[in-house]
C-alpha cells in the first residue's frame, strides 16, 4: 500500500510518526509545503489551491490513501480533495481528534488552531454535534506554527507565547484540543504549564483508525519532500521518530513542477 500525508510544513511529520507507529509494510509520501506555509492566514479558496496541488504531487505516486495532516487543509479543503480524486481514499484529522475528545466525557473544552480552522468553527460544531451540553471555548494562536517551524518548542520564548494564548482559560476548561498538526510538538511545554488539563492532539486518534487498515506486515518505506529548506528542517526531521527506512528527503521548487 502507498500512502500518501501533506501538510503546509513540518507540524505534519507528528501524524506521519504516529501512522508509522501502527503501520507495517506500507510506503509513505510525505510532502511538507514549507515553501508557503502557514496555511492558517490565507483565504479559503488559496488553502483549496495548495491543498489539490499537494494531492496531485503526492498522486505521481500511485498513492492508494490520502492523509491531509493539516487542520486548515482538512477544514477546507477534504470535500474538494474528495470530488477530484474520487479514486483515491481522502482522511482528515479532525473528526477523529473530535470522537477522541467525546471520549474522555469533558465539561469544558477549548480548542487551538490556527485563524483559518477556528473562524471555520469545524471543531466546535462537531463537539456540540457530540455532546450540546458541551462548553466550548475556541482562539486562533497565529504565533504557534512559526514558533515550530522555528524549532522553538520549550523554554523562556515557547512558555511565554503559550501563556499570552492560555493563560486566561486556566479554571475555564479541562480539555484542550490541538487544533493543528504542528502542535504536538508543544505538547509536552503545555502540559508542564497546565498538568490539570487533558490533552488532545489530532495525530494518535487518526492512527488508530487506520491501523487495521495499515498493518501488512514488513518495513515501512518513508520518503520526505518539501517546498523550501527552512532553516530548521533537518533538526526537525531528527527530532521526530520515524518508523521505518527513510529513502530519501528531497527539495523540491512548485516553480519546476507543471501539477
Amino acid at each position: 500500500m502507498r500512502v500518501g500525508v501533506f501538510d503546509s510544513g513540518l507540524g505534519g511529520l507528528t501524524v506521519l510518526s504516529a501512522l508509522l507507529e501502527v503501520s507495517s509494510g506500507v510506503e509513505f509520501f510525505y510532502l511538507g509545503d514549507t515553501a508557503r506555509v502557514p496555511y492558517g492566514i490565507r483565504s479559503a479558496e488559496t488553502v483549496v489551491n495548495y491543498a489539490l496541488e499537494c494531492a496531485a504531487f503526492l498522486h505521481r505516486f500511485d498513492i492508494d490513501l490520502l492523509v491531509v495532516a493539516c487542520n486548515t487543509a482538512s477544514a477546507k479543503a477534504t470535500k474538494a480533495l474528495r470530488e477530484r480524486f474520487p479514486q483515491t481514499e481522502v482522511y482528515e484529522v479532525i473528526t477523529p481528534a473530535v470522537e477522541e475528545v467525546l471520549k474522555l466525557n469533558p465539561s469544558r473544552v477549548g480548542v487551538i488552531g490556527t485563524p483559518a480552522t477556528v473562524v471555520s468553527n469545524v471543531y466546535k460544531n462537531l463537539l456540540l454535534e457530540g455532546n450540546p451540553n458541551l462548553k466550548v471555548l475556541q482562539r486562533a494562536t497565529p504565533l504557534l506554527v512559526p514558533l515550530v517551524e522555528e524549532g522553538i518548542t520549550e523554554g523562556t520564548v515557547a512558555e511565554t507565547v503559550l501563556r499570552h494564548y492560555l493563560e486566561g482559560w486556566r479554571g475555564e476548561i479541562d480539555t484542550l484540543l490541538l487544533g493543528c498538526t504542528h502542535y504536538p510538538l508543544l505538547e509536552e511545554t503545555i502540559k508542564k504549564l497546565y498538568p490539570e488539563w487533558g490533552v488532545v492532539n489530532s495525530a494518535k486518534p487518526l492512527a488508530v483508525k487506520l491501523s487495521k487498515q495499515l498493518t501488512l506486515g514488513g518495513e515501512n518505506k518513508i520518503r520526505l519532500f518539501f517546498s523550501d529548506r527552512s532553516a530548521f528542517l533537518e533538526e526537525m526531521v531528527q527530532r521526530i521518530p520515524l518508523k521505518g527506512k527513510l529513502e530519501g528527503t528531497e527539495i523540491f521548487s512548485w516553480e519546476e513542477i507543471v501539477i
